[in-house]
């Protein structure tokens, strides 16, 4: 699809308002912060991470049961709000420049799935130069104009918009953390509120984080703002999940003031530096002010939302046509527990990539930051759903309880796992690995070994 010309006005709107354009920094690699998915319960400066409460990155319990009952409720709907199965489902993005051109290569890729519902309807929503403060704002022109303009030229109406995407940032920040993500969390509290006022059938609206910010070579959203971002996230969600009624979701419980509210892709990682899942953000992922994303960065976020929207349980009944055939399971990373650290610090664990069946690249595990030269043990445990095989180097590996795989380390510290490609086998759909790397180490905390943190890892969508 590339730009349509609501995304290149954007663009213009944006270079109006943003100051000129300085050349990213390509050298600026890491910022050395801990995305808020591996940081788990531990702290940065003073404010626990994971993505929901408790240092956790999957939605609590009763969240989770609101939302998939929420989501099996969304039907298509005629012009007017009614159900009618002739009807629309509209998922509109709502934000600012990074936004329209990120979720206008994400239209393209989706409208080319044969698994997309065909009763949905895709519409870009977000314009350059539109940050948290103007759509804060109800009388901004983004809500009297953009809005209802693009919602004609698709040919939908405001009363079919049942799930929305929300990806926003305060323009050239200054306040300390965190004071930055508490501004931006109370405006993100009015943007979801202005939502349900203006699309009342609005059911469930993903937030999306910013991704590394480190390369940026304007003050527009730098670091470690765009990092704390996410934060801002986190916390206005954990408000609904606690309760607040300004916030409230359920007609049960009170005046509905939102939609339902999650993470859609969290979508930071440091720079070059890998995190669990193995994502990373090289340079060239931007455009020359290191904040806007090339087309190559566009096709990677892209790809992350359309991995979102197939395989999140709250999406699938109304993202995917009925008996599209998927195994129902997410594919998953997770970090947990503490690791200990050794003569490069704490060595830390990912994955190659996400265990997606069938896999587009080789799965596998890495050890990082372990000690060099050295020997390293993945521990790994796997409670398969049914018995199958899974692939190991060209052969296979009969499932076991707990393996032990012993690997060297390089001199930069790294040792491998190859596990080869997932295959199209609906038997490894759910199955669960839990994985833990041991290094032998002398400045290990018994003078023997360091660990990494452990990893529960699914297999699925």
């Amino acid at each position: 699809m590339g730009f349509n010309q609501n995304s290149v006005l954007g663009l213009f709107a944006c270079i109006a308002l943003c100051s000129s354009a300085s050349a990213s920094d390509c050298t600026k690699t890491s910022t050395g912060l801990i995305p808020l998915n591996d940081l788990g319960k531990s702290l940065y400066l003073g404010e626990m991470g994971g993505l929901y409460p408790e240092g956790m990155n999957r939605r609590p319990a009763a969240h989770e049961a609101s939302g998939l009952e929420i989501a099996q409720g969304i039907v298509p709907l005629d012009a007017a709000g009614n159900p009618d199965p002739n009807g629309k489902v509209v998922l509109l993005s709502i934000g600012m420049s990074n936004a329209t051109q990120e979720w206008s290569a994400f239209m393209s890729l989706a409208l080319q799935d044969p698994d997309l519902n065909s009763r949905l309807v895709i519409v870009d929503g977000a314009e350059g130069g539109r940050d948290a403060r103007d759509i804060s704002n109800p009388g901004s022109t983004y809500w009297s104009q953009t809005i209802p303009s693009r919602l004609a030229n698709a040919g939908v109406t405001a009363a079919q918009v049942q799930v929305l995407w929300l990806k926003e940032a305060v323009a050239r920040p200054t306040a300390s953390f965190p004071d930055d993500a508490l501004e931006l969390q109370g405006l993100l509290e009015s943007i979801v509120q202005i939502l349900k006022d203006l699309f009342p059938n609005s059911e469930v609206t993903y937030l999306n984080s910013r991704s590394y910010a480190g390369y940026a070579g304007t003050d527009l959203n730098p670091e470690p703002y765009a990092y704390q971002q996410g934060f801002a996230i986190k916390w206005l969600i954990e408000d609904q999940i606690s309760g607040d009624p300004d916030l409230n979701y359920d007609p049960d419980a009170g005046p509905v003031e939102a939609p339902w509210l999650s993470f859609g892709v969290y979508m930071w990682a440091d720079g070059l530096v890998a995190r669990s899942d193995g994502m990373t953000w090289v340079c060239a992922d931007f455009r020359d002010d290191g904040t806007h994303p090339s087309d190559q960065g566009r096709r990677k976020v892209a790809e992350l939302l359309l991995h979102h929207f197939k395989s999140d349980l709250t999406s699938t009944p109304w993202f995917l046509e009925t008996g599209s055939g998927h195994c129902g399971v997410p594919a998953f990373a997770d970090l947990y527990g503490t690791g200990t650290s050794g003569t490069n610090g704490v060595p830390h664990l990912i994955t190659m990539t996400l265990p997606v069946i069938p896999s587009a690249d080789p799965f596998g595990f890495l050890i990082h930051s372990a000690r060099p030269n050295s020997t390293a043990f993945f521990l790994v445990g796997v409670t398969p759903l049914a018995d199958f095989e899974v692939p190991l180097e060209g052969g296979s590996l009969l499932v076991l309880p707990i393996l032990l795989f012993p690997r060297p380390t390089d001199p930069a510290g790294v040792a491998t796992l190859p596990l080869g490609f997932l295959p199209d086998d609906p038997a490894l759909c759910g199955a669960i690995a839990y994985v833990q790397g041991l290094v032998f180490d002398p400045l290990g905390p018994t003078g023997k070994l360091a660990h990494t943190q452990g990893m529960e890892v699914v297999a699925g969508d």
